[in-house]
């Protein structure tokens, strides 16, 4: 597996990924194992929300709330992908700018990944609350958005926990430098006009075909 940390300021970095299979909820990692119920909310949401990062316009479904709902699959998803991916990994390929050393670039994920571990444990808390006081209008019939949004979420922090202490403890990082993603921090300081052009060829060089919309934070 390959992961890019990517500069999107002077000192800052982000890991980011493009695999593109779906990540695999696992029955048996669910917080509420044995509950099928949870497990099939959040394979369906999942999937509503992979199209709707996909295909935001033409798969949008009917409704406001509707819209709400998988635009914010569709932000979860797109935040969360990496983190569900490295919960089955133990080495990783991690492309970093070449103004860095290895043992830099391996620092600064590991922040990044000690951080996502704190946030996504107490959100997946707060979320299952949340999911809990939810429950019973979830087993009333009709869309019940709002319980199916918190159960996805609840699932999806309880994953990218154990993706981010996988990273942590588990994975051997393989460090390659890219003098691609050196000249993309310094395409930071362009004129948009022309920083869009720069971010579309380094995209391409790399193969990454939505680099330039996470680093504008698209």
């Amino acid at each position: 597996m390959d992961v890019y940390l990517v500069p999107v300021g002077d000192d800052r970095d982000e890991l980011y990924c493009e695999r593109m299979e779906r990540a695999d909820a696992g029955d048996d990692e669910a917080p509420a194992t044995g509950w099928r119920r949870v497990t099939a909310i959040f394979h369906r949401a999942l999937a509503e929300g992979e199209r709707a990062q996909h295909a935001p316009d033409s798969d949008a479904p009917h409704g406001r709330v509707r819209r709400w709902f998988t635009r914010k699959l569709a932000e979860a998803v797109a935040e969360q992908r990496l983190l569900w991916h490295l919960r089955h990994e133990t080495h990783v390929r991690l492309v970093h700018a070449d103004d860095l050393t290895a043992q830099m670039a391996i620092d600064r994920s590991r922040r990044s990944l000690g951080a996502d571990r704190d946030k996504h444990f107490r959100w997946a808390i707060i979320d299952a609350v949340l999911a809990l006081l939810c429950a019973p209008i979830a087993l009333l019939p009709g869309p019940n958005v709002f319980a199916y949004y918190f159960i996805f979420r609840s699932v999806g922090h309880y994953l990218s926990w154990r993706g981010a202490g996988q990273g942590l403890t588990a994975i051997t990082w393989q460090p390659e430098p890219s003098p691609h993603l050196t000249a993309l921090r310094q395409a930071l300081h362009l004129a948009d006009d022309v920083r869009g052009q720069r971010l579309d060829e380094i995209a391409a060089a790399l193969g990454l075909d939505r680099l330039a919309s996470f680093v504008d934070g698209g």
